[in-house]
């Protein structure tokens, strides 16, 4: 099993008024956390008292853009920045916007847009040379650009070095990835344990290493099991410890802590069942236990997928998948069918289906 595949108080909207900056951070809070569609009620109801506000028009550009609409978020950033150019957030959502767009783009048109990614996100690290998220962007970019965009490994390694002396658990998670880019996993394995050790109390640290950990290759599972309690007793209303303890358990064949997790999600998280996916993706990953699986998936159809978690379509995908191994080949067939109607673009269907029809 590899966790890296997994790839969060409604009381903090009072008065938009005196209130009004408490109200902006309890809306990132939630997003921060995955609570989109709580998020989302809360900045509709802020855009109906506060239509032109700086903030108002960030937050709805991020969630648009969380939502997978680079293009319509980010007229609304680069509003919300003009409104307040000292405003770092603001800067550096405008540079997110573009970068979306350069992944999605054609060479030409990504190399503009990479370029000014670089302007943009430069000008908000000038605005605010210890805001951690900035110094990963350009990080990032600088790591994964072609030289002709403005790449520099060089560069990339010393913001690295710089974001330690700002945030050393950061930092070395930056280092990290750096480190697993190049393969140099012993490197990487020395700086996520020095991210830990600047800040055991970090879910993200705690997160990060459980994934390395966790992987098929290490297979370290006990360590992984207890750094993955940890993040859930730092932060028990995100999904993350859920989801990846349910894989966890169910690769492991641990079915009593499997079926204890997935309550504790479902009482915990009610609004995103990711950790039913999740452990369905293993069992059928793993060929095991498929009418669990399938079990899981249909729970999983039975409600509105939070935003950011695997979609409908996937999971009539991979249901497919677990009612073929029991043998049902035209309901297998179906589901894939209705995974591709509703994402025609989900290539792994087309195979699939391609194969399905075969016989």
């Amino acid at each position: 099993m590899n966790l890296r595949r997994l790839a969060t108080p409604l009381a903090l909207l009072c008065a938009l008024s005196a209130g009004r900056a408490i109200a902006a951070d309890g809306i990132v809070t939630l997003m921060d956390d995955g609570h989109y569609r709580r998020a989302q009620a809360l900045i509709d109801a802020r855009a109906a008292a506060q239509p032109d506000d700086a903030t108002t028009l960030y937050l709805r550009a991020r969630m648009l853009l969380v939502t997978g609409d680079a293009a319509g978020a980010l007229p609304l950033a680069e509003r919300a920045a003009a409104l307040a150019p000292k405003n770092a957030d603001h800067r550096y959502l405008v540079a997110e916007c573009v970068g979306t767009q350069a992944q999605r783009a054609g060479a030409l048109k990504a190399l503009g847009l990479a370029k000014r990614f670089k302007r943009e996100a430069e000008a908000a690290l000038a605005l605010d040379p210890r805001r951690g998220e900035t110094y990963e962007g350009l990080i990032e970019f600088y790591s994964a650009a072609p030289g002709i965009a403005g790449g520099s490994d060089k560069r990339a390694a010393a913001l690295a070095e710089t974001l330690v002396a700002v945030d050393p658990a950061r930092g070395r998670l930056a280092q990290a990835r750096l480190f697993f880019r190049d393969k140099r996993d012993d490197r990487g394995e020395a700086a996520l344990r020095q991210a830990f050790a600047a800040d055991p109390n970090s879910y993200r640290v705690r997160m990060t290493l459980a994934r390395f950990l966790a992987d098929d290759i290490r297979k370290k599972w006990g360590e992984a099991e207890d750094h993955l309690k940890a993040a859930l007793a730092i932060e028990p209303g995100r999904v993350g410890p859920y989801a990846a303890l349910a894989g966890l358990y169910a690769h492991l064949q641990r079915w009593d802590d499997l079926d204890r997790i997935l309550a504790a999600a479902e009482q915990a998280v009610p609004e995103n069942l990711s950790a039913h996916y999740q452990a369905a993706r293993t069992l059928l990953g793993d060929d095991r236990e498929p009418a669990r699986a399938e079990g899981l998936l249909r729970k999983y159809l039975a409600q509105e997928p939070e935003v950011g978690a695997p979609t409908l379509a996937h999971a009539h995908w991979r249901l497919g998948l677990v009612i073929e191994k029991e043998g049902r080949r035209p309901e297998a067939l179906a589901e894939v069918q209705t995974a591709l109607r509703l994402k025609p673009d989900l290539d792994d269907a087309k195979k699939d289906l391609k194969r399905l029809k075969k016989g």
